[in-house]
């Protein structure tokens, strides 16, 4: 008996998706999961007392996932099967974000939901991984990496909702060419949505209040948000 279940064990494992065996488990403490242990226990008690409180003032989740590797997959699948398993960010209001780092690929990826995808655009996403992250990860120093680029987004977020009592200044490295590029970007899509075009994201009637009541994009999963529909980037180190 005990044999045919290591069988079938050993079986299902093999036949098993994998996305289905790639994708980590939320942790208990669920905003810090540091599957490739690379957080001080410092910088981890920060980054759960802060998302707490913006999570308790604004309804928006900031979720912090490291490991080893990505199991063969790329990590832009990686990162969005994760945001929707986790489901971050409130349910109608889509407002998550996901800092998921791995440590073989040497990759980064900030995966955004649909309700702050106006706030932070892919442009954005990536000039603030380069500014504030990627300086510090291309020398192995991943915990002020990921602290830094935590609080980057933290302040980006909790500005956005008026909620001003708690933040941090990150460290900013310059980078000018990211800098422009954001720019550019950012004034293409202020006159796209002046001429009729597509509207990128968040809340098209403006600023989101604090409120978290139903919003434009409904559902999600998992019991919270996470419906990654936003976009995000990804960086190498």
């Amino acid at each position: 008996m005990k044999k045919k279940f290591i069988i079938c064990l050993l079986v299902s494992f093999f036949i098993l998706p994998d996305s289905v065996r790639a994708i980590v488990n939320p942790t208990k403490e669920f905003y810090v999961n540091d599957y490739a242990d690379v957080l001080s226990e410092k910088n981890e008690q920060y980054i759960i007392e802060k998302s707490k409180k913006l999570e308790e003032k604004t309804g928006a989740q900031i979720v912090v996932v490291t490991v080893k590797n990505l199991e063969r997959k790329d990590i832009e699948s990686y990162a969005t099967e994760l945001f929707r398993k986790f489901g971050i960010g409130a349910k109608n209001e889509n407002n998550g974000l996901l800092l998921l780092i791995s440590l073989e690929e040497r990759k980064s990826r900030i995966e955004v939901g649909y309700g702050l995808e106006g706030l932070l655009p892919d442009g954005k996403t990536g000039r603030f991984q380069d500014e504030y992250m990627i300086p510090y990860f291309k020398e192995d120093h991943f915990d002020e990496g990921i602290l830094n680029g935590y609080k980057a987004f933290f302040k980006e977020i909790a500005t956005y909702y008026e909620y001003t009592e708690d933040i941090d200044e990150p460290i900013e490295e310059e980078n000018d060419i990211g800098e422009w590029i954001t720019i550019i970007i950012s004034f293409i899509g202020r006159n796209g949505r002046r001429t009729g075009g597509f509207y990128y994201g968040g809340n098209p009637f403006g600023r989101r209040s604090s409120n978290r009541g139903d919003s434009f994009f409904g559902g999600g999963f998992s019991g919270g948000g996470g419906f990654s529909g936003g976009g995000g980037s990804s960086r190498g180190f």
